[in-house]
């Protein structure tokens, strides 16, 4: 009876028009993605062979006019000799641009690494527009720079040749990991909310067929909970897969086991205050944390499902409930209704932040971590399932379907 009524389930999630056309708004997105927004991304590793060409022409220029004026000591004010740091950069930055037009991406990163470990003020003022609105720009732009050297770090701690796209972040594996700790976390739990909307309601057509179905209700709503749940892990998964995919063929896999920084405290950004993990672990984190949260959003929309008897309504609260922590969030918010805001489930909805301590970073708050995120999303579900057996007596299969 359980398996028919999985069955059942499951081929109307597949036939429902109002999924399928989302789905199909997702592929869509994910190809834009693949082969428009991602080739034509810029990030803070891109190299502009032409834009290096005019910099280093202007660079020898300005050398040529200290030469003929004879500025080629050190400064009355600074003590150091810009003429002598012109000169190194130069030659620097010229290497990195016969590296990068030799194909020879390993040189050019060890190359890049360097021009960030002696250009360190230099780096800073050129990230330093994207922090212009932080309420901690130094802070922000300390935590970007000791990212960007550890990143340099690990792809060439794999012996292994290096690529542009390893350089740009983009290959498969760095792709997936800038998407876990991305804003893409949370239009995955939106289509959660989504799928899982109409579970309930839409059998209130066929109302007389369900109603003859010789199964307890709060059993009933248990498989329509779990057969929304497959249903949501298949389709997340198999456009996954697609996306990862066309990346694979267009950038490449990548490392697997490459290392990524993990904030270790809330403090100031030094590089003591950073950890490690493999790159597999930071997945296996995630995908445990994703894998409560769309439960729990499932089981969510059941029970609002019981208490509203409206898709719409049920999807419209569903997504406030999503977007809770932007009606109170700012750097500086560490309480909610005088307790910690590391106990409110809404905190680790971007989980991918949350195991690699950006979350941490963020709110300065050494209390968001993992196992709390764990611990937490789990209690919020063990009060959800309690509510929802209760609801689901009172409101029962005759009352529902009157």
């Amino acid at each position: 009876m359980i398996r028919s009524l999985f069955k059942h389930e499951f081929m109307l999630m597949l036939k429902s028009r109002k999924n399928n056309i989302f789905i199909g708004f997702l592929f869509i997105l994910l190809l834009a993605f693949c082969f428009i927004i991602q080739p034509n991304q810029e990030t803070v590793d891109s190299f502009n062979p032409n834009l290096e060409e005019q910099e280093l022409e202007l660079m020898a220029i300005q050398q040529e006019a200290r030469m003929a004026r004879g500025s080629t000591g050190f400064g009355n004010f600074t003590g150091n000799s810009i003429y002598a740091t012109t000169a190194y950069n130069y030659h620097l930055h010229n290497k990195m641009k016969h590296a990068y037009e030799d194909g020879d991406f390993t040189r050019f990163l060890h190359l890049l690494m360097y021009s960030h470990e002696s250009g360190f003020s230099s780096f800073l003022d050129d990230v330093a527009p994207q922090f212009a609105m932080s309420p901690s720009p130094v802070k922000d732009q300390m935590h970007l720079y000791h990212q960007t050297l550890f990143d340099y770090e690990a792809q060439l701690a794999q012996d292994e040749p290096i690529t542009y796209p390893m350089i740009e972040q983009k290959t498969t594996v760095q792709t997936l990991q800038h998407a876990l700790l991305s804003p893409v976390t949370y239009l995955i739990l939106f289509t959660v909310i989504f799928f899982s909307s109409d579970i309930v309601t839409r059998n209130r057509s066929y109302k007389t067929m369900l109603q003859g179905l010789p199964m307890p209700w709060y059993r009933m709503l248990n498989v329509k909970s779990f057969t929304s749940f497959t249903y949501t892990l298949a389709v997340l998964f198999l456009l996954m897969l697609t996306g990862l995919g066309i990346i694979t063929l267009i950038n490449g896999f990548g490392f697997f086991n490459i290392s990524l920084p993990v904030v270790t405290a809330a403090g100031n950004i030094m590089r003591e205050n950073y950890a490690f993990i493999a790159f597999g672990e930071f997945l296996l984190k995630a995908c445990s944390l994703v894998v409560i949260l769309i439960y729990l959003f499932t089981r969510l929309s059941t029970l609002l499902s019981l208490l509203f008897k409206n898709q719409w309504i049920v999807l419209f609260i569903g997504t406030i409930v999503l977007f809770s922590e932007r009606f109170y969030y700012s750097r500086s918010t560490r309480n909610l209704f005088g307790m910690d805001v590391s106990n409110f489930p809404q905190t680790y909805f971007e989980f991918g932040n949350v195991v690699t301590g950006e979350k941490t970073f963020l709110l300065n708050l050494d209390t968001i971590t993992y196992t709390k995120g764990i611990t937490v999303l789990l209690i919020t579900l063990i009060l959800l399932e309690i509510t929802l057996f209760f609801v689901s007596m009172l409101i029962n299969k005759r009352r529902f379907y009157a």
